[in-house]
């Protein structure tokens, strides 16, 4: 307890939370940054520097669809989406470098931002349903009331087989799948026989 007294405190700070939480999101907004200054930048006609935030909105927006789309193409030996917007997205940048017409690489740029901005939903929306599939696996019962010849006892609900008839009282959960058989409405029990 002394040695927690003495540590100093951990702070957390909100921007701290967001990466951890939300990378994709935070790679997205970053690249829409560096876009938006880079071609103020070019039109401001600083082209080197407007070219170095680009190549760092590219590195920053693409990082995530570049290293799927590699990972992709040498474990599955396929190419996908990711990869093939990395690759226009550089070609871009290349044709607009040797032709000297920056907007190209701008147009690149917004490719990467848009695919960045895409992922960062996609992450949203696994989170979330994640978090809506754990939330319904809390609903589930660990055990259930085994009837063997008129007894009653508890067991998990992983030693159950197909052809057991189980218990289920008022406003229990239920614990399997099976067909619901109603066995003495007097008392209020019914059974079901696990599918």
């Amino acid at each position: 307890m002394a040695a927690n007294a003495l540590a100093p405190p951990r702070l957390s700070t909100p921007f701290k939370d967001l990466f951890k939480h939300h990378p994709e999101a935070v790679a997205a907004i970053a690249c829409a940054i560096l876009v938006l200054l880079g071609w103020q930048f070019l039109n401001f006609g600083w082209v080197g520097r407007g070219l170095f935030i680009l190549t760092a909105a590219y590195v920053i927006g693409g990082f995530d669809s570049a290293r799927d789309g590699l990972t992709t193409l040498l474990q599955e030996n396929e190419l996908d989406v990711d990869l093939l917007m990395i690759v226009a997205a550089l070609g871009a940048a290349s044709l607009g470098l040797w032709r000297q017409e920056y907007y190209l690489i701008v147009d690149g740029a917004v490719l990467i931002l848009i695919f960045a901005i895409s992922g960062a939903l996609e992450g949203y929306a696994m989170q979330h349903t994640e978090r809506s599939i754990q939330g319904l696996m809390s609903l589930t019962a660990d055990t259930a009331r085994l009837l063997n010849h008129g007894q009653e006892r508890t067991v998990p609900i992983a030693s159950l087989k197909v052809g057991d008839r189980i218990l289920v009282k008022p406003g229990e959960l239920v614990p399997t799948d099976g067909v619901v058989v109603v066995s003495n409405l007097s008392n209020g029990l019914s059974g079901a026989t696990p599918k």
